[in-house]
């Protein structure tokens, strides 16, 4: 059996979520020996947000990072008292404040569920430990990591050379259900463009 652990919340308390991980297969199992896949399992956590839960916000240091199994998750920051969505995150999905995850210092964005949320947590102690002691999860960490900073650099590259049209069709092709998953100003607010002009492309798509 896993642990179970409770963040605190804004908007709702999450619910204890315990139970075995017995048929639980992430992507990057393959990757890993037996021993690292038990040592692994034996160090998270099965938790459950309900909806519209902040799982962390500004001020706070982010100590878990979290593997979705089952929802949908923004992440975004505040501009001029305006949401500028950073990141859409559904099932296979990885969410953290990767700033405040790495150097453990307080965050500056707000990660909120979409849909209510079952997650495998991890804490930044345990990553640790788990790195030093097994190879292949240290080379899991670090691929990632790689993944994560590849995804920001091309979403910034995206908004900076794209059009909007290319944005939407490059976000459709990752994932055409992030479409329907999430409010249309979220979509928006994350490609960089209006809601009227995301309407008029979704319009012209479909």
């Amino acid at each position: 059996m896993v642990k179970s652990h409770s963040q605190p919340s804004l908007s709702g308390i999450p619910e204890p979520h315990s139970e075995s991980m017995t048929g639980i297969d992430l992507p990057f199992f393959h990757i890993l020996a037996p021993a690292s896949r038990e040592a692994f399992l034996q160090s998270v956590q099965m938790v459950r947000f309900p909806r519209n839960h902040f799982i962390f916000q500004p001020e706070q240091i982010a100590r878990h990072a979290y593997f979705v199994l089952k929802g949908a998750i923004r992440q975004f920051t505040l501009a001029d008292g305006k949401e500028v969505v950073t990141r859409l995150v559904i099932e296979g999905g990885f969410s953290t404040a990767f700033y405040s995850f790495i150097s453990q210092k307080p965050c500056f964005e707000y990660c909120q569920t979409l849909e209510e949320v079952e997650a495998i947590s991890l804490s930044r102690r345990e990553m640790e430990r788990l790195c030093a002691e097994h190879i292949d999860i240290a080379n899991l960490e670090r691929k990632i990591t790689e993944q994560y900073l590849i995804q920001e650099q091309e979403r910034a590259l995206s908004l900076q050379f794209l059009s909007a049209q290319e944005r939407y069709e490059q976000l459709f092709k990752q994932d055409a259900s992030i479409l329907l998953r999430f409010p249309l100003g979220t979509i928006a607010s994350y490609l960089g463009m209006s809601q009227e002009t995301l309407s008029r492309l979704r319009a012209k798509n479909i």
